[in-house]
């Protein structure tokens, strides 16, 4: 029987700077009022960062979920697929009820007249800024991909790409930070109660013979 415990040791690196990401966020967030907290970052954006941050908030995408989630089916994790597919689709009900539920304006919207940075075709308006539903797709995908490879350097690049995904949202004036907060903790708790809860056959296959097979293998015992 899994359980928590379990699932946290599965990779220590991940979790550990996941910790640390909704620390220091919610340091931020507590010690700076909303408006003031996006300001701070908004005031520093760059051509170059434009740009990536244009192609890399795309990983928050669901349809790149869905392209790693045929990727793993073509390569016969099948279990792996559908806990993904499982995880994508809870984590993104409950941010789209959310959305409904309450009311928050977009930064674009939230701030009017006021001149913040924006990016024509990119920055968004309306009133459905919490909570973000691309960190929590995002983290809802890397969290079960540190589940299942569980070596360190794994782990420090899946919480990298989830939070600089995150940044991105707020770097593009679409979320606030505390949206950006909100949907990394519906990401990561959701995946990791999918799997705990949802038991799939095909999830313990074993994994391909990379250096941190044995590693992975140790854990399961």
């Amino acid at each position: 029987m899994k359980n928590l415990s379990g699932v946290l040791k599965r990779n220590p690196a991940y979790f550990s700077g996941y910790f640390l990401f909704v620390l220091i966020l919610s340091v931020y967030c507590i010690s700076i009022n909303k408006p003031e907290g996006f300001m701070l970052i908004n005031r520093f954006h760059f051509k170059m960062l434009d740009y990536f941050f244009i192609l890399f908030t795309n990983l928050g995408n669901g349809l790149f979920l869905i392209v790693v989630m045929a990727f793993l089916f073509i390569r016969k994790k099948t279990g792996w697929s559908l806990q993904i597919g499982i995880s994508f689709l809870a984590s993104g009900l409950i941010v789209q009820v959310l959305k409904h539920l309450i009311h928050s304006p977009r930064p674009k919207l939230f701030f009017g007249p006021v001149a913040i940075h924006c990016i024509n075709g990119i920055t968004g308006t309306g009133s459905a800024s919490f909570p973000s539903g691309h960190t929590a797709t995002i983290f809802a995908l890397t969290t079960l991909l540190s589940i299942y490879f569980q070596d360190r350097k794994s782990g420090i690049l899946f919480i990298l790409i989830a939070a600089l995904t995150g940044f991105s949202r707020i770097y593009l004036s679409q979320h606030f930070p505390v949206d950006v907060l909100a949907g990394s903790f519906a990401g990561v708790l959701v995946s990791v109660a999918v799997y705990l809860l949802v038991p799939l056959k095909f999830f313990e296959k074993r994994l391909p013979d990379y250096k941190w097979q044995r590693q992975s293998i140790n854990l399961r015992q």
